[in-house]
């Protein structure tokens, strides 16, 4: 079923902010998990976690943020004739979760440092501005957990995703995966 024409392909920036934000969610999972279930103590290589996590997170929303930009402006490739409606319509909205959720957790995040007290430096560069500082524990608890909630949710996504793309590649046989290759 190969074309080998462009436009059963995402357009080549899209292509490479994909790979780009899996490897950095990638990264954001194990500096994130490392943090939760491996105690790194206090100190030095605990702050770098935290630093990298947060400064990484802020970075996947600004390439999403270029990645809809984009989206918007240039043509998906059409899913191959014959898939079937509900697979269609769960591609769109896993998708579209996974948009928001990349979005929000970011944000969440940066919420959540800053009610800790923590302000982000976003690679030691300079401090994302927030308008809100440290507040009262519960409240700051409350947020770690919501963040915590929202990287199981993300990481259910991108779990029902890569399952999309083993459907498309293993049982329906039809070259789907071209279209991020």
């Amino acid at each position: 079923m190969r074309s080998g024409r462009p436009s059963d392909r995402y357009h080549p920036l899209l292509r490479w902010l994909h790979w780009l934000t899996a490897l950095l969610i990638l990264g954001m999972f194990v500096a994130g998990g490392w943090i939760v279930y491996f105690d790194p103590g206090d100190g030095p290589f605990k702050e770098r976690l935290y630093w990298l996590h947060e400064s990484t997170g802020m970075t996947i929303w600004l390439l999403v943020l270029l990645r809809i930009v984009l989206r918007a402006a240039t043509r998906a490739p059409a899913l191959p004739l014959g898939t079937p409606r509900p697979v269609r319509v769960l591609a769109a909205l896993n998708q579209l979760a996974l948009y928001l959720l990349l979005l929000a957790q970011p944000l969440i995040g940066l919420a959540d440092a800053n009610a800790w007290g923590a302000p982000l430096h976003w690679y030691g560069l300079f401090e994302v501005p927030w308008p809100y500082g440290r507040s009262p524990e519960a409240e700051a608890r409350a947020l770690s957990d919501l963040h915590w909630y929202g990287a199981a949710v993300l990481l259910a996504l991108l779990g029902l995703h890569v399952c999309g793309a083993l459907y498309h590649a293993l049982l329906r046989r039809d070259d789907v995966l071209r279209h991020m290759a």
